[in-house]
């Protein structure tokens, strides 16, 4: 009895009892390696962002993992309440990205979110141009993929930046709010 309160049954059976880290992940947003940077103007002559996709892959320091909550629907009668499953409303999430000056990760996010809105024409974007697609990948301490998420109609809502400060030399991170339809978790043998 006391072998199962302890560690030694977990010690004796590590392929059961690996602990999953915090830090073998990746989130990937693909369609976004040629962008218009945000304060560009179409036909201005400013080259375009390339090598989004790889820009914030490599940035991502945290990422969300897909939630939803479900509306709870009510029956009444009598003086009973019987409950049931209602509208799934997946929940928004933040990732937080280092600021690299060379890869210009905040020009990234800045122009993925201007094709959702763009500050100096006022006009709101067509879904078709700024809603992407996400995966969040989970990964074995070696590199092993252990399950993945597929995130659909994810674009960014909002991003928020570290404030300067002239007594601090901490890196700037940079966090932006995506939103999304719908996630779903796959295995990796999966097709």
């Amino acid at each position: 009895m006391a072998e199962n309160m302890g560690t030694y049954h977990l010690a004796n059976n590590p392929d059961l009892y690996e602990v999953q880290r915090s830090n073998t992940f990746e989130f990937v947003v693909t369609g976004i390696n040629d962008l218009l940077q945000a304060g560009a103007v179409v036909g201005d002559g400013r080259p375009l962002i390339t090598g989004g996709q790889e820009v914030l892959r490599l940035s991502v320091v945290k990422a969300p993992i897909p939630t939803f909550k479900q509306e709870v629907l009510q029956i009444k009668r009598g003086n009973n309440v019987m409950k049931m499953a209602g509208v799934p409303t997946f929940d928004s999430g933040t990732i937080v990205v280092r600021d690299f000056i060379g890869a210009d990760t905040k020009s990234v996010l800045m122009a993925w979110q201007k094709l959702s809105y763009d500050v100096k024409t006022e006009k709101v974007g067509k879904m078709s141009a700024y809603k992407k697609e996400c995966t969040l990948n989970e990964y074995t301490p070696d590199w092993e993929l252990v399950r993945y998420w597929v995130l659909k109609g994810c674009w960014v809502s909002g991003v928020n930046q570290d404030d300067f400060d002239m007594e601090s030399g901490d890196t700037k991170t940079i966090s932006a709010t995506i939103e999304y339809d719908r996630a779903e978790m796959h295995l990796p043998d999966e097709e």
